[in-house]
């Protein structure tokens, strides 16, 4: 198969994707009273720039994995294959969004091994990254969550929180990687090519912007719909990180639903604050400001997937 035509499917299958979910989003915008919400589109904008951000943010720090697990290949080609396989992550388990990495990046010298193992470890950390900064959403829904339960909410935070830190100690995170080396018959990761635990935990404070990218961009999905003041936005991070880790943690397609959700009740309970605006409104502004979100980061996405793609494009292998 000739370059350029294994180029062009690629293209297709990018826009293929976006079509299917810009079919699904569609449909869902149909309904009778999302469709009488008016949008101001200028301010799509920031929601632009924030998923931009945030995007390049989570591949400047995977890039830096890498690099203290060893590998040596130039950045400015593994940061654009990381946005080109980022639109990988619309099919079920991201094993898809894995090959494509490997397959791009291979062809500047990252072994496939490395990449597998940065991509894991990249995950992992950002879950737990994600976890730390929505407690800023647990702080804003307390008072929301029903008497009975409230005692309840900040132990089984706290638990979750716990449990995914040791899972991302290096004892714990290579113990666990290693045993499925073994099962697959590859070679383990020896003890002088493991991360230490400062290295981790620096990790974990780099994708911190990330959140506040996603934050800003959900606060720039909220103002196409309704004002909001920016100052009261300010757990929106927290928010866009829960949606984000329990997404991941769903194995759906790029989160879906499961993000939408999330957002939306969270848009729902900051517009439920506004002067004049009743429980029926603020459950709809919510709604539209979800769908806005997936509109927004899928620009995004294709436009950094089709960057990456072209930067990529004539590389030797």
């Amino acid at each position: 198969m000739s370059k350029r035509l294994l180029f062009w499917l690629k293209v297709l299958l990018l826009l293929g994707i976006a079509c299917m979910v810009g079919k699904a989003l569609y449909q869902a915008w149909g309904d009778d009273a999302l469709s009488k919400v008016a949008i101001d589109w200028r301010w799509g904008g920031i929601a632009l720039a924030g998923f931009t951000g945030s995007m390049l943010t989570s591949a400047c720090v995977w890039r830096w994995l890498a690099h203290k697990m060893g590998d040596r290949s130039p950045t400015l080609p593994l940061l654009a294959s990381y946005t080109y396989s980022q639109m990988g992550k619309y099919f079920i388990g991201k094993v898809v969004l894995l090959l494509m990495r490997i397959e791009r990046t291979q062809r500047f010298g990252m072994d496939p091994a490395l990449c597998t193992l940065s991509t894991l470890l990249e995950n992992a950390l950002y879950m737990i990254s994600g976890a730390l900064v929505g407690m800023l959403a647990i702080v804003r829904i307390t008072g929301e969550v029903k008497a009975q339960y409230r005692p309840l909410l900040w132990p089984v935070t706290l638990v979750l929180v716990v449990l995914l830190i040791t899972a991302c100690a290096p004892p714990v995170f290579y113990g666990l990687v290693n045993r499925l080396l073994r099962k697959i018959k590859k070679p383990e990761v020896e003890r002088r090519n493991r991360l230490g635990a400062a290295t981790l935990a620096l990790a974990v404070l780099a994708f911190t912007p990330c959140w506040f990218f996603g934050g800003l961009a959900m606060w720039g999905s909220c103002q196409c719909v309704h004002l909001v003041p920016l100052a009261d936005c300010w757990w929106f991070a927290g928010a866009y990180a829960l949606s984000v880790i329990i997404g991941m943690a769903s194995l759906l397609p790029g989160g879906a639903l499961i993000r939408e959700a999330v957002l939306g009740a969270a848009a729902a309970l900051q517009f439920s604050t506004l002067p004049g605006v009743t429980h029926a409104d603020a459950v709809l502004l919510g709604s539209a400001v979800a769908i806005l979100q997936r509109i927004f980061q899928l620009i995004v996405e294709i436009l950094l997937g089709l960057t990456g793609l072209l930067l990529t494009r004539n590389s030797p292998r």
